[in-house]
């Protein structure tokens, strides 16, 4: 080795201390549980479709949940290196979270080939009532029987983005990496409603003030 080489070993020195934040530098697991967030990147599309051969209509409402900063307060429990650990919420803040699709079974027209479905649309009911609205009730007359019926809302993309809900995740259909790896995913099972969460004025992810 010449002496340059030697001269820049001695004299090149190089550190490392550790920040406030280096606690947070390990790997977190995501974990199933509720999560404070606001939906984003709300979309909807109509689909006609059979099922048990019978044809059905319905608006999907497609999205995601972005986790708030609001969610530093949760608690959860996790498994690391076979230790149960419990981590507060602030590590998931900023996970977006994809939703399971969400339908709207459409009432048929004149002229209409598909049929009613308006027992299929509890979890729509309860997804309206998670985002705050009220679900109006009025008596009609089917089949020759007077039933009382729930009026359910047609919500716009506008309405969705930026919602404060508490999203209910779990585990999607878990995937296959590269190395032959199997993977967990994650989805929004359903949303329950977050009293005292605040609406956004942006309405994309790209927009939100993280």
């Amino acid at each position: 080795m010449d002496a340059t080489m030697t001269d820049t070993l001695k004299h090149e020195e190089a550190l490392f201390i550790p920040g406030e934040d280096a606690e947070h530098d390990e790997y977190v697991p995501k974990v199933a549980g509720d999560y404070l967030g606001h939906i984003t990147e709300a979309r909807t599309l109509t689909r006609e479709f059979k099922k048990d051969g019978r044809a059905f209509k319905a608006r999907i409402f497609n999205f995601k949940v972005h986790v708030a900063p609001e969610n530093a307060h949760q608690t959860y429990t996790t498994h690391i290196d076979g230790t149960t650990k419990e981590i507060t919420g602030e590590h998931f803040v900023d996970w977006s979270v994809v939703a399971d699709g969400v339908f709207r079974f459409l009432e048929p027209a004149n002229g209409d080939k598909h049929e009613s479905n308006a027992e299929g649309n509890k979890r729509y009911l309860k997804f309206c009532q998670s985002l705050g609205m009220e679900i109006p009730t009025e008596d009609r007359t089917i089949n020759g029987s007077t039933v009382r019926v729930q009026i359910l809302p047609d919500i716009k993309e506008t309405d969705l983005n930026g919602t404060p809900v508490i999203a209910v995740v779990g585990r999607g259909q878990d995937w296959v990496n590269d190395t032959g790896e199997t993977r967990p995913s994650w989805r929004v099972k359903f949303t329950k409603r977050w009293e005292s969460g605040k609406r956004l004025a942006t309405t994309t992810t790209n927009d939100l003030p993280f």
